[in-house]
């Protein structure tokens, strides 16, 4: 976050995710349907099947570009907004409206996997407040072990 006239604006990694226009609109309770992902995975084009490279890059590049249209439909993160990024384009929302508002949700399309509620131990999912608990104390933990191993280095 960063100071900017009138308020305060995100910056960096995953900050431009969120259309800000839609944080009120109520979070989706699904993604794309299971039969329309299973018959997009189905046509994924596959470099043996062409005789030319520039064939197969050219159908690659469509097949993304439509697997990417529905995967990552601006309306599929509506009344969300990107917390953080794991790596590897892997991600956490924080759901701010609809019914699974104040929930984490884990985000592994980058992986073929569509948004999922982060569920704890129980199987029940996960609020802000538990998720950013849990971060502080890991996050603690780190700190105290890097401070009792430059103590004992000394």
């Amino acid at each position: 976050m960063r100071r900017v006239h009138g308020g305060w604006q995100r910056e960096g990694d995953g900050a431009d995710l969120a259309d800000l226009s839609r944080l009120a609109e109520p979070f989706p309770e699904l993604g794309p349907r299971t039969e329309t992902i299973n018959a997009l995975r189905a046509e994924h084009p596959e470099e043996e099947d062409f005789d030319e490279i520039e064939k197969f890059h050219h159908a690659r590049k469509a097949w993304n570009d439509r697997w990417d249209a529905t995967m990552f439909a601006p309306a599929r993160t509506a009344g969300a907004i990107a917390l953080c990024h794991l790596g590897c384009a892997q991600r956490v929302w924080l759901i701010i409206s609809g019914s699974h508002h104040g929930t984490i949700w884990s985000d592994l399309r980058a992986d073929g996997v569509d948004l999922a509620p982060l569920l704890d131990h129980d199987g029940e999912p996960v609020t802000f407040a538990h998720w950013y608990s849990d971060w502080l104390r890991r996050a603690e933990r780190t700190v105290l072990k890097k401070t009792r191993t430059r103590r004992s280095g000394d």
